[in-house]
């Protein structure tokens, strides 16, 4: 595998093995993603992975990780959820939860995070340190 300096065009993920291979608890931190509403519903990560999922707008039942959801349809909604309030690299982790974990570049991030630059995307998730699992995607 060759190697190659990420750029802005980099797509990156979050790696649920990074999570695993940190000890850390990839659904625990999920949980503390949720708005103040949400978190009430759920008072542990616990029996959240996959339970009948209402969709509040068609009335459709179907299997669903919980904690995922409550995000994507209620938390997603709060103007505060992706904003200048929150740490630029929650706010990528978030995106990217939103996006169904589908890579994305910095490039592709700013459309939503617009008041950072690209370039300063791809600063936060290449440091020295990983942050919560964000890491470009293998080219293999």
């Amino acid at each position: 595998m060759v190697w190659s300096k990420p750029t802005i065009d980099t797509k990156f993920h979050i790696d649920t093995d990074w999570w695993e291979s940190n000890g850390l608890s990839f659904r625990l931190y999920l949980l503390s993603q949720l708005c103040p509403e949400c978190r009430e519903r759920f008072p542990n990560h616990r029996e959240t992975e996959m339970v009948d999922w209402v969709d509040p707008d068609t009335a459709e039942v179907r299997r669903a990780d919980a904690l995922l959801e409550c995000l994507r349809t209620y938390c997603a909604q709060r103007q505060d959820f992706i904003s200048p309030d929150v740490p630029l690299v929650a706010a990528a982790f978030r995106l990217l939860l939103l996006n169904d974990n589908r890579p994305m570049s910095p490039r592709e991030m700013h459309e939503v995070i617009q008041w950072r630059p690209p370039e300063a995307i791809l600063r936060v998730l290449t440091g020295e340190q990983i942050y919560l699992g964000i890491l470009p995607v293998s080219e293999n």
